[in-house]
C-alpha cells in the first residue's frame, strides 16, 4: 500500500487546491471556562503566533473592550476583565479570536504521547458547538482493554481529549463494554442537543451517554432491527426536549437486500425507539452494492456515505443523495459519486466541513485521508496519516481528528495558510469584579466592588 502513496504523493501535493478567499483556521479558542466573576481560561488547540485579542461584548449591543494579548503557545491561558466598558446591569459575552502564520502544508500538530495513543481506537466525535460547555472536546471510542506498544494501558470506553491533545477524562456511562465486545464502542457523533450518541458494532445497538456521560441509555434493541440488520454509524436530527429528535442509523450489512443503506428512527419526544418500531428505510438498499459505513449530512439536508471495499473499481468511496422533497423514500440515486479508481477504496469513516466545502475519508488500507468538494465530488486532495484509519473527524476549525488502530495513535492535523478563528463564550458574565470609576473632579481613581 506504500507504493501507492508513493506514486500518488505528488499528485496529491498539486491537487491541493484551497478554495479562494477561505478563512483557515486551523488555531481556535475552546474550554472557555469562568475561573471568578470576571476571569476566565482557555486553551488553544495550537500556537497562535499571530497574535489573540480578548472582546467583551454586550449581550444584545456592541463590543465594549478588547485587548491584544500577542502571540500565546498552545495549551491553557487565563484573563480577567478590568471592567473597563461596563455598564451597570449588563450581560457580557468574551470572543477570544485566536491566529496564526499557519503552515505550508497539512500538518500534524498534536504530539504522540501518553494522551494520545490508544489500543483499539475505533470512533471518533468532536463538539464543534460553541453553546456548549464542552465545544472542542475530543471523544474516542476505545474498544478493548490492552497495553499500546508506547507502553499506555487502555481501557474500554470513551476517553475524552481537550482540543490541544491533554487529557480531558474516562467514561462509560456505567455500560459494560467489555462485555459488549471488541466493536464497542464504535462510530460516534455529537447531536444537537450536545449529547455523544455511540454506536455498539458488536450488537447492533446505539447509546446516548447524558450530559457529564455517567450514564447511558438504549436507543434501539432487538425488536427494532431485522434479523439481519447492523449498526455501524448514527446520525442525530433534533433534540428529545423540542420532541422532534430522529436518529439515521447505517446498515452496513453487505448481504442485507433488503435494508442495506440508512434507516431512520422517529424518536420524537421518546428516550428510545418504540418496541417494535423497525424504523423507515431513508436511503438504499438497491444503491448500495458493498458496505455502507458512515454517514455525513450537512446543512441543506443532503446525505453524504462511505461506502468500504478493498477494490476501488466496485464501489466508490464516497457518495451524495440530495434530501428535497417532494421524494418518495427510500432514496436510490447519488447526486455524484466519487471515481471508482485507485486509490480511492478503504472508505470506513466520514465526515464534513462545511466552511471548507469539504468533505473527507479516511482509508482503512493505507491510512491515507482523501478530500473531495462537497458541491460536485471534485478532488481536493490529502494527506497520509497513518496506516488504517477507523474514522476521522473535523473539528470547528477545520483541522481533521484521525484515529488510527495499527499505528495506535489519534492525530490532530492542521490544513495549509494563515489563519484565524473567533470563539464566543457559551457563558455570560453579569459585571466585572472590580470597576475602576474616575470621580470627577477628584485626582484619583476609587475601585468599586462587588457585593
Amino acid at each position: 500500500m506504500r507504493s501507492i502513496l508513493g506514486r500518488w504523493a505528488a499528485a496529491v501535493a498539486l491537487l491541493l487546491a484551497l478554495p479562494a478567499g477561505a478563512a483557515w483556521a486551523n488555531v481556535y479558542a475552546s474550554g472557555l471556562a469562568l475561573t471568578g466573576p470576571s476571569s476566565i481560561s482557555y486553551i488553544l488547540n495550537d500556537n497562535a503566533d499571530a497574535g489573540v485579542t480578548v472582546e467583551v461584548w454586550q449581550v444584545g449591543g456592541g463590543m465594549v473592550y478588547s485587548e491584544s494579548l500577542g502571540a500565546k503557545t498552545k495549551g491553557q491561558h487565563t484573563w480577567s476583565w478590568n471592567g473597563s466598558g461596563y455598564t451597570p446591569g449588563g450581560q457580557y459575552k468574551i470572543r477570544i479570536t485566536a491566529a496564526s502564520t499557519g503552515y505550508s502544508g497539512w500538518k500534524q500538530i498534536s504530539t504522540d504521547q501518553t494522551s494520545t495513543s490508544f489500543y483499539l481506537p475505533l470512533g471518533v466525535a468532536v463538539n464543534k458547538m460553541q453553546s456548549s460547555p464542552n465545544f472542542g472536546k475530543i471523544y474516542i471510542s476505545n474498544a478493548q482493554a490492552g497495553t499500546t506498544a508506547f507502553g499506555r494501558a487502555c481501557q474500554d470506553g470513551i476517553y475524552i481529549l481537550n482540543a490541544d491533545a491533554s487529557e480531558a477524562g474516562f467514561a462509560t456511562g456505567g455500560k459494560d463494554w467489555v462485555a459488549a465486545g471488541n466493536s464497542a464502542p464504535f462510530k460516534s457523533t455529537i447531536g444537537p442537543d450536545g449529547h455523544l450518541y455511540v454506536i455498539d458494532y458488536s450488537n447492533d445497538l446505539a447509546w446516548e451517554f447524558n450530559d457529564d456521560l455517567s450514564t447511558v441509555t438504549q436507543l434501539i434493541d432487538g425488536s427494532n432491527k431485522t434479523t439481519n440488520q447492523y449498526v455501524a454509524s448514527i446520525h442525530v436530527e433534533g433534540t428529545q426536549a423540542a420532541g422532534n429528535r430522529k436518529i439515521y442509523l447505517v446498515n452496513s450489512n453487505y448481504n442485507d437486500t433488503a435494508r442495506k443503506g440508512l434507516i431512520m428512527y422517529d424518536l420524537g419526544a421518546n428516550a428510545a425507539a418504540t418496541p417494535g418500531d423497525k424504523g423507515t428505510q431513508y436511503i438504499g438498499p438497491s444503491y448500495f452494492t458493498f458496505y455502507p459505513m458512515d454517514v455525513a449530512r450537512d446543512s441543506a439536508g443532503d446525505w453524504y456515505l462511505c461506502q468500504y471495499r478493498y477494490d476501488p473499481t466496485q464501489a466508490p468511496a464516497i457518495s451524495k443523495f440530495a434530501d428535497v422533497p417532494p421524494y418518495e423514500l427510500p432514496i436510490n440515486t447519488a447526486v455524484w459519486e466519487t471515481p471508482k479508481q485507485a486509490p480511492f477504496n478503504g472508505a470506513y469513516g466520514i465526515d464534513i466541513y462545511e466552511p471548507y466545502g469539504w468533505v473527507a475519508y479516511g482509508n482503512y488500507y493505507d491510512g491515507f485521508v482523501h478530500i473531495f468538494r462537497m458541491s460536485d465530488g471534485s478532488y481536493v486532495g490529502g494527506f497520509d496519516a497513518g496506516s488504517r484509519l477507523r474514522d476521522i473527524a473535523f473539528d470547528a476549525a477545520g483541522n481533521i481528528v484521525t484515529i488510527d488502530n495499527i499505528t495506535e495513535w489519534v492525530r490532530i492535523w492542521s490544513p495549509a495558510g494563515p489563519n484565524s478563528f473567533t470563539t464566543e463564550s457559551w457563558f455570560t458574565i453579569p459585571e466585572p469584579s472590580s470597576l475602576a470609576v474616575l470621580i470627577v473632579g477628584l485626582p484619583m481613581v476609587c475601585l468599586r466592588r462587588r457585593r
